[in-house]
């Protein structure tokens, strides 16, 4: 009777399931409170625009709002920004930046990627078992002994959150001046993102002759 330990590293590639998509909608004007009443405007004609595309409201988040004014020697001048995190499935990213893009004053910071990396986890582990007692049989076939079953497990996983640039925000804003409403961003490519999954396993596994 005795113990055999086997460890397997197991990585897998897997496909983000959604984005967040970090917003800036800015604007300034020498009407005091003039600009902060467009802008708000704005992010409501944004949900309302995104609505039609299938985004719920609760899916719009406001995460941050600035307000400044400056004086001047002739006039004051406010300036605004509004933050906001979109979240669209994937096969929805097209429609949804073109939408934004299509708004003068919006510009899109990056994407977040968002992963099911527990669910992905689960079948990741139960390969890297299966190859652990591949290589336990092995192992102990190979020293004259058989395995009885497992006295110990444990497993852990990991996985880097890729986060995707887009462009300078002088450029998302002639995008936004120019582009066409409601026109798909069509980057020539599918709009997604996958990662490495990784999976650590140690078994110690019950032997006898």
């Amino acid at each position: 009777m005795g113990i055999l330990r086997i460890t397997v590293d197991h990585t897998v590639r897997i496909t983000a399931e959604s984005a967040r998509v970090h917003v800036l909608v800015r604007g300034s004007s020498s009407l005091s409170g003039d600009v902060a009443a467009k802008k708000a405007a704005v992010v409501r004609e944004i949900v309302a625009d995104l609505a039609t595309l299938g985004v719920p409201e609760d899916a719009i988040e406001v995460t941050g709002v600035r307000l400044a004014t400056r004086e001047g020697k002739l006039l004051n001048t406010s300036s605004v920004e509004i933050q906001l995190v979109v979240t669209a499935a994937a096969d929805q990213l097209p429609d949804v930046l073109g939408a934004l893009a299509a708004r003068a004053g919006v510009s899109v910071d990056h994407l977040e990627w968002v992963f099911r990396d527990f669910e992905a986890s689960i079948p990741a582990t139960a390969d890297a078992m299966t190859m652990a007692r591949r290589k336990a049989d092995a192992v102990a076939a190979a020293a004259g002994l058989e395995v009885t079953g497992i006295e110990n497990a444990s497993d852990s996983w990991s996985m880097p959150m890729p986060r995707a640039e887009l462009a300078a925000q002088s450029d998302m804003m002639f995008a936004a001046r120019s582009a066409k409403a409601s026109e798909p961003l069509d980057l020539g490519i599918e709009l997604n993102a996958t990662s490495e999954l990784s999976v650590h396993l140690s078994v110690d596994f019950a032997l006898s002759s």
